[in-house]
């Protein structure tokens, strides 16, 4: 009866206080629900052995006996789940309309829905003001659907999306060009097939035994905007390399706009147009979570002793060797067809080298080129590096300009990392340390030496710094040093020896091609570990080793040695004295490197397991993160991190300063700047190039000849779609709109045939005629209706000069609040009528070099500008006003830009006015694309299509296509020629849509 019906508030206020219970904050400090926990409460009982569900309780309480309630079984079928949805409209006050949203197919699993889709969506009858409930559940959704991460999955997150990281530590200050971070995401926004390829990350931070909350570890590395370039080359590297042993591993990719301030209708409608609202893009990589790199790993352990530490340690460093081997002599199997490539890591250093389970890997390919296998000697430019690490040849003062390089640049690098380590072995990180100013003297003491390709009267000194070669060949203070450590090492230590050797003779040579290749090198090194495997050992007493394992597995990783001590340390007195002995010697037991792998893997040839475990522990694997017990096992120990004593949180990839790599000028596009969505209409047309065009538009002119009426043909086609669009009449915006920024000075040529192009087949389209401006220069043409040479005139005075930079934030206002005006004028003085309909075609490179602070505000822009036209027209569905952004060149970060105006202003409630195109691709799409929906990329099939379709499903090996470098070694005239380096080949990841 309607007197025993539930109260609706008591429901509500329960369903409140779960959501609240359920509610985190995130490291951006926005918060996001648990869904997992909050679905699983709303299909829980009310009362033990009820039947009643917290859901059924909700839809009675809301109900009541005005109609029947959905079905709650309905609501949380799989399938057609609406519980949180159901959560969004009872929080915003509109639980009644559920049954109408479930109707509309709007369910959990199409959250978020892009605000315009909602609009459309909930128009109709049944639902009294739809704009203002969909402005309302919109702005709650993101709440109910933070981001979920998977692996090998490309994604791109706006401004709105919540990204679930609950713990974030920056994990060193190195580089310039990326940031490394240390982050943590609860379990449950953690894909399965990302799970499992890092279970060992997989850990309990809580410490209650009843509530366990799972979380996995990553690394993060964040490229800021002006670094697109190198993060998507950094993709490439790695998709190419998936799978190589010793190879650190890329897991996903996503990119992310954040937006400094929430804006909503009101403030852009009550806001000038021009008004700022600054973004940020970042570009982002997912890493397997590296416990230290290679400088770190030396600083916070000591050394091997034992043999079979020692032999551990080398072991565990040579399969960085194999991983070089790997990326120089790639192979990709594509269903049976083998592609030989060789390959160029680069930046080959301890800071790139990480121990991620206690094996070493090889990390941040940002400077990675890839070309096809021709020759055994093959020559590639290639960027960016470390000058500590760098080969002679690479040395800028050595070179002068950019040079070609062999494959044995990597040699070298990896030659240097090898003397370090060997250093660490014999004299430990004071060794190092040591060994660095030994070098830092000898360089800056080094008689000037002259260079190759010099002429023999010149020489040159190379500056000031911490090298292992004077220029052309390594200094004889390393070969020198290395003596002392052969002097210095243990009897039983073979494998040091044997790798100083190899070191000496045949990787740090100055002449590159005299170098060792790396697969030889993988070879001799696993010679050296099979002859120390096969000597004799010396048997340690058991009780020692157990002792010494003990002794280990509760020591920690020390703090970097070498660090200066404070000045009340050094003050006399014997009170002082006593203080500071008695520090000294309380430190903790420091870890041995690897002495626990090999003392545990002698003990277990003895079946011999540790005294007082309740379990035996089949690895032990140098770590400073979480301990193995809270990762696997139950809770009830706290992780290591909240232990004591406290350890630095260590991981990943080490970023530093680069130089961008960029493709050549007049290769192809890249298909994943390109890219669009996997789902989408299929076209009816057929792509019309600018040649195509051409020859369209000769015939065109060819049969006017003959037209014995003397008026001109239009274009059929764009004839059919253009009608009331406005083409420029006197006083409006403009037509076109040509970007002379000083980058577009290359694509001039291009950019002046296009132009010609697109208005010949435009010609006659509008009585009024067609205008062109430039972002810059005053240079213009109004109501022009003759396809003559003033169009051509035109762009050769405005032909862009140096310093020329493009703000199209100030160019689009010169030409949209005039529309707007020209409307509101039509508006009030003939209401009835029809207003002209504004179609904008911009060429442009998007650099937009003017606007480096924020160049996202385009996009704020645009979305204030319409919010003021809606206010006028009202109805925005049949697109007033459509831009058309033309592109020259290949921009990464341009073209990343370039898509998000055509793809993001669906989540500001604006239809899709907005479209891309390159400037060797479709002409009549450029014309059309816009404003036609079957030229448009949008997908609108009236199904709610999922919002995080990825903009990159990270490619496979097999799905690799290769751009060939243009010049060679071999090509000497064209080398001699240019004096600027053409960029390197890089891998391109095609997407799969």
């Amino acid at each position: 009866m309607p007197g025993n019906r539930l109260s609706y508030d008591d429901p509500l206020h329960d369903l409140k206080s779960k959501v609240s219970a359920c509610t985190r904050e995130a490291v951006c400090r926005r918060s996001y629900v648990l869904v997992a926990e909050l679905t699983q409460w709303l299909r829980s009982s009310v009362h033990p052995g009820k039947s009643t569900t917290q859901c059924g309780r909700l839809l009675l309480a809301v109900y009541g006996d005005q109609i029947p309630p959905p079905s709650t079984d309905k609501l949380s079928e799989e399938d057609s789940c609406c519980l949180l949805v159901f959560c969004i409209l009872l929080l915003i006050g509109r639980g009644n309309l559920i049954h109408v949203f479930q109707r509309f197919n709007i369910l959990d699993k199409h959250l978020p829905i892009p605000l315009q889709q909602l609009q459309t969506r909930l128009q109709g009858p049944r639902i009294p003001d739809p704009m203002q409930l969909a402005a309302e559940f919109n702005e709650k959704q993101w709440l109910f659907c933070p981001a979920k991460f998977d692996l090998h999955l490309g994604q791109e997150y706006n401004e709105h999306r919540i990204l679930p990281i609950c713990q974030k530590a920056k994990i060193n200050e190195k580089g310039g060009t990326a940031r490394l971070w240390q982050i943590e995401v609860k379990e449950e926004f953690v894909g399965d097939a990302l799970k499992q390829a890092v279970d060992f990350s997989r850990y309990n931070r809580s410490t209650s035994n009843t509530e366990p909350d799972w979380r996995y570890q990553f690394a993060l590395k964040s490229f800021e905007s002006g670094s697109m370039a190198i993060y998507e080359n950094e993709i490439r590297a790695f998709n190419a390399l998936r799978g190589h042993k010793g190879m650190v591993r890329f897991l996903a990719d996503y990119t992310h706009t954040e937006k400094n301030c929430v804006d909503t209708k009101e403030q852009f409608l009550s806001s000038e147009i021009q008004q700022e609202h600054a973004t940020s893009n970042t570009f982002n990589l997912l890493l397997e979570f590296g416990e230290c790199d290679l400088d770190e790993f030396f600083a916070r352990q000591l050394p091997p002793v034992l043999q079979d530490e020692t032999d551990q340690f080398w072991r565990a460093l040579f399969d960085v060797a194999d991983a070089l081997d790997g990326l120089h002599n790639l192979k990709i199997d594509t269903h049976g067809v083998v592609r030989e490539l060789h390959g160029w890591h680069a930046d080959v250093k301890p800071d790139n080298i990480l121990s991620v389970q206690g094996k070493f890997k090889l990390s941040d390919p940002g400077f990675a080129v890839f070309v096809e296998k021709r020759g055994i000697d093959l020559e590639e430019y290639v960027m960016g590096g470390t000058e500590t690490y760098g080969a002679p040849e690479r040395h800028p003062r050595r070179r002068g300009t950019i040079s070609a390089v062999s494959q044995t640049i990597d040699i070298w690098s990896l030659g240097c990392v090898f003397s370090i380590a060997a250093t660490w072995v014999v004299f430990g990180y004071q060794g190092i340390q040591q060994f660095r100013k030994v070098r830092e003297k000898a360089v800056s003491q080094s008689v000037p030496v002259p260079f190759q390709h010099q002429q023999p009267q010149r020489s040159t000194s190379i500056s000031a710094g911490d090298y292992f070669h004077d220029g052309c060949r390594v200094l004889d203070v390393v070969t020198d040093w290395h003596k002392v450590l052969r002097n210095a090492l243990r009897n039983t230590d073979t494998v040091t020896s044997g790798l100083l050797d190899i070191v000496d003779h045949k990787m740090l040579l100055g002449s590159a091609n005299s170098r060792i290749k790396a697969k030889d090198l993988c070879s001799e090194l696993k010679n050296i570990i099979a002859q120390s495997e096969a000597a004799p050992r010396i048997k340690m007493p058991r009780n020692i080793m157990e002792t010494l394992l003990e002794a280990d597995r509760d020591a920690v990783s020390s703090e970097p040695l070498g660090s200066e001590s404070k000045p009340s340390e050094h003050l006399a007195g014997p009170d002082n004295r006593k203080a500071r002995k008695s520090k000294l010697l309380e430190q903790p037991l420091i870890k041995t490197a690897h002495r626990s792998e090999g003392l545990k893997s002698v003990l277990a040839s003895h079946h011999w397991q540790p005294a007082g475990r309740d379990r035996p522990t089949t690895k032990v694997a140098v770590q400073t993160g979480p301990s193995e017990q809270t990762r696997h096992g139950p809770s009830g120990v706290a992780p290591a991190h909240n232990r004591s004593p406290k350890v630095q949180l260590n991981a990943g990839i080490s970023s530093h300063a680069r130089t961008p790599i960029m493709p050549e000028v007049g290769q192809p596009a890249f298909p994943s700047q390109q890219s669009k969505k996997p789902t989408r209409t299929p076209k009816t047309h057929t792509p019309q190039d600018i040649f195509q065009a051409q020859e369209e538009i000769k015939a065109r002119d060819k049969r006017d000849k003959h037209n014995i009426f003397g008026n001109q043909r239009k274009d059929k086609l764009l004839a059919k779609h253009f009608g009331n669009r406005d083409l420029c009449r006197s006083n409006l915006p403009k037509k076109f709109l040509v970007d002379d920024g000083e980058s577009m000075r290359r694509h001039w040529a291009w950019a002046k045939a296009l132009l010609k192009t697109l208005v010949e087949k435009a010609a006659g389209q509008d009585e009024n005629g067609l205008d062109l401006s430039f972002t810059l220069g005053q240079e213009k043409l109004e109501n022009e209706k003759s396809t003559s040479s003033k169009w051509e005139k035109r762009m050769k005075e405005a032909e862009p000069v140096d310093g020329a930079r493009t703000d199209m934030k100030k160019s689009l206002h010169k030409i949209l609040p005039q529309y707007l005006e020209s409307v509101k004028i039509q508006k009030r003085l003939q209401p009835t009528r029809t207003y002209r309909k504004l179609t904008l075609i911009i060429l442009t490179d998007g650099i937009w070099a003017g606007m480096r602070q924020n160049q996202n505000a385009v996009n704020d822009y645009i979305v204030a500008f319409v919010r003021k036209l809606e206010s006028v027209v009202g109805d925005l569905v049949d697109r007033p006003v459509s831009i058309e952004f033309v592109q020259f060149g290949h921009d990464p970060e341009a073209t990343f830009r370039l898509r998000q105006l055509d793809t993001n202003l669906k989540w500001a409630g604006i239809p899709d006015i907005i479209d891309t195109e390159p400037a060797d691709g479709d002409v009549n799409k450029m014309l059309l694309g816009s404003f036609v929906e079957e030229y448009d990329d949008e997908d609108e099939d009236g199904q709610l299509q999922d919002p995080e379709t990825p903009i990159r499903q990270t490619a496979s090996p097999d799905e690799l296509s290769l751009v060939s470098s243009p010049l060679r070694s071999s090509d000497k005239e064209s080398k001699n020629r240019s004096a600027s380096p053409p960029k390197p080949s890089v891998f391109i990841s095609r997407p799969t849509g």
